[in-house]
């Protein structure tokens, strides 16, 4: 496991975006703009590109006509400063790991930049500069932001390696050597979450509603329109944010709606330790009634 030996090294500032790949763009944008809240900012070369606030996107669709199911096929992280960027890739390119030119097209939408692999393939977009609009989307329903993305991988220990001493996130909270909830510099409890499985997965990507009863409006839409419920109502002992995750596999990974996620001071952020808490729902769910009371989110 990772220390917090690191902590002076600058990593990621936001997750920014996932790109997905879908066979049907146009029906995934449906999906995005009724259930997340999402509004679309543009649409280039056969890309929907929908954002959350001001920022240019947070989720980038890609045709894939091939494709039975979404797949996430890259995250893309800003970084804020070119100092910061700098430091970031001479850690990649000195611990082996691609340094690879950005997507052209999302080279249009920031300054510097340049793409990796981490050790499960996914491809990670880091970058300076990215592109806002001067006013977030004038819908009621949306977003306040992307969040994080959390994924799951059988190269657990190595992966995790990567995103703290490679990348530079920080530990906010450990579950035994199973899971870890890593923050970048926005200060978000974390960014980015990982877990060990027995293949590599997008197990969700979570959006920050802008208040509980939206986030509980999100969740009545998605049961009149008969989207599954993945996962229901949960109050997250880590970020303290209460979510439920829905589903579509021909529109990407579960999604989780939540509100409340915790942002650590600045001085919590330089000096948090780390819980190391046991494996146990109610370390997942802190409304669970037992350590046999389970199910996967």
């Amino acid at each position: 496991m990772s220390g917090n030996g690191h902590l002076a090294k600058r990593g990621p500032y936001a997750f920014e975006y996932a790109r997905i790949a879908v066979a049907d763009p146009a029906a995934s944008a449906q999906f995005y703009e009724r259930h997340v809240g999402l509004d679309v900012s543009g649409r280039k070369d056969g890309r929907v590109y929908l954002r959350a606030g001001t920022e240019h996107h947070c989720i980038e669709l890609v045709r894939d006509g091939d494709a039975r199911q979404a797949k996430v096929t890259a995250f893309g992280f800003s970084v804020d400063s070119d100092a910061a960027l700098a430091e970031i890739k001479e850690r990649v390119a000195a611990a082996g790991h691609p340094v690879k030119p950005l997507d052209a097209l999302q080279r249009t939408f920031c300054g510097d930049g340049f793409a990796t692999s981490d050790p499960t393939g996914m491809t990670w977009e880091l970058f300076t500069g990215f592109q806002v609009f001067a006013e977030p989307p004038m819908l009621e329903y949306r977003p306040l932001s992307i969040v994080h993305p959390f994924v799951g991988t059988e190269k657990y220990d190595e992966t995790l390696k990567f995103y703290m001493d490679v990348l530079g996130f920080r530990a906010s909270d450990y579950i035994a050597n199973v899971s870890a909830f890593l923050r970048s510099e926005n200060r978000f409890h974390h960014s980015l979450a990982m877990r060990r499985a027995k293949a590599f997965e997008i197990a969700h990507i979570c959006f920050q509603m802008k208040s509980f009863d939206h986030m509980m409006r999100g969740r009545a839409k998605a049961i009149y329109h008969k989207v599954k419920i993945g996962a229901d109502m949960a109050n997250h002992s880590g970020s303290r944010s209460l979510a439920f995750y829905m589903e579509d596999p021909a529109h990407g990974p579960k999604i989780e709606l939540c509100d409340g996620h915790e942002i650590l001071s600045p001085e919590d952020h330089e000096s948090r330790k780390p819980r190391i808490m046991a494996i146990d729902p109610r370390n997942i769910d802190v409304w669970r009634a037992a350590e046999d009371d389970w199910h996967d989110l």
